[in-house]
């Protein structure tokens, strides 16, 4: 729908209905959409956001792809407090 945002990170269900904003890294579905769950806790929402991982320049998002596809959570929020801290 015109004029709603859906925030970075999120995941919209396949034939939802976007009538009020998706917060960012939430996931939403249904007619209208509503916020389904959040996909990671709030801290590391609010690293992923800080660090905007999708603005680095190539070199720099080839080299932080294994910490994004890394399935241990843990080990991803002490890099991007690492990131963060320089």
């Amino acid at each position: 729908m015109p004029g709603v945002k859906i925030g970075d990170g999120a995941i919209v269900a396949a034939h939802s209905v976007v009538a009020k904003n998706i917060e960012p890294y939430t996931v939403a579905g249904g007619n209208p959409a509503k916020p389904i769950k959040k996909r990671f806790d709030e801290e590391m929402i609010e690293l992923l956001l800080e660090i905007q991982w999708w603005n680095f320049q190539s070199e720099q998002l080839v080299e932080f792809l294994p910490v994004l596809c890394d399935e241990n959570l843990e080990r991803v929020r002490q890099k991007l407090k690492e990131i963060r801290a320089n």
